[in-house]
């Protein structure tokens, strides 16, 4: 199994923050060479989905998440979405989205991701892609957020 992690501090409250965890977020975290087609978006609770058709351009594939869990806290807000349809090749996925309080008006937004693939030889190959594709996320957060 592989892990990716990134986080960014930005100047908005854990609320405001969960608040603007929306379909319109979620697509301005697309990765710039990446083609992608949102085809359902219920939200971030304990069982809502989102459904996509990623990849390359001309060769989508179909990517089902299911929230899993979700919870919050005075300073602390997280759902986990975990993959049920995966394109090839990957055989598992596990992503923590969290929101922590800083202070009043700041937080922590955190992005912990564990995935597995058909086999460790490909797990290695597509961290760098993987890390590339994610590492956007701290600065969409903070033009989005404030930072």
């Amino acid at each position: 199994m592989m892990r990716l992690y990134f986080e960014a501090e930005v100047k908005s409250p854990v609320l405001d923050v969960k608040k603007r965890f929306n379909q319109e977020l979620f697509l301005k975290l697309k990765p710039p060479f990446m083609s992608l087609e949102l085809e359902r978006f219920d939200g971030c609770e304990r069982g809502d989905e989102v459904h996509l058709k990623m990849g390359l351009p001309g060769f989508l594939q179909n990517w089902v998440s299911h929230i899993t869990d979700s919870s919050q806290t005075e300073s602390a807000w997280e759902f986990i979405d975990e993959g049920k349809e995966l394109p090839h090749p990957f055989t598992y996925w596990k992503h923590i989205h969290r929101v922590e309080k800083i202070n009043e008006t700041s937080s922590r937004i955190s992005d912990s991701i564990n995935y597995r693939c058909q086999s460790p030889l490909l797990e290695k190959l597509l961290w760098g892609p993987l890390w590339l594709s994610f590492s956007i996320r701290p600065r969409v957060y903070r033009e989005v957020f404030g930072g």
